[in-house]
């Protein structure tokens, strides 16, 4: 084969390649795989119906994470994956010391995100983070 042939088969490959779909970009490739994503936070107080005072130690479970309330009551749950767009998530308050903390019954309920706001995204799949506050109030056992 003549070597005057060659650039005409170079550019047919090319061309017949660049139509379907393959190309080469060695300066700014784009290779981008995933899923968009974003951060869910529910954090509160939990008190006593009766006494208004905070309650220490109550497990509360959000989807896949599980934390503890501090000495002021306070918790925060977070789901680190979630497709960013409306989400309702069960939190599940349970006192499982009992009477160190008083006795107190379990509740689940219902928080809900409704056309969340995110910030602090990459620009890229993750979409970035949003938080609600829910204040819960438990009921002593008798």
């Amino acid at each position: 084969m003549s070597s005057k042939y060659l650039p005409f088969i170079n550019a047919l490959i090319s061309g017949c390649l660049t139509l379907l779909g393959f190309s080469c970009d060695l300066v700014n490739p784009r290779v981008e795989y995933g899923t968009p994503n974003a951060k869910f936070i529910v954090n509160g107080t939990v008190t006593s119906v009766e006494s208004e005072e905070t309650i220490k130690n109550i497990r509360v479970i959000m989807k896949n994470d599980t934390s503890f309330t501090d000495n002021e009551g306070k918790y925060e749950v977070v789901d680190e994956g979630a497709f960013p767009t409306n989400q309702t998530y069960t939190i599940h308050f349970q006192d499982f010391d009992n009477e160190s903390n008083g006795a107190f019954m379990d509740k689940d309920t219902l928080v809900e995100f409704k056309n969340p706001e995110f910030s602090h995204g990459d620009g890229h799949w993750y979409e970035g983070e949003t938080s609600k506050e829910f204040d819960i109030k438990l009921t002593p056992k008798k």
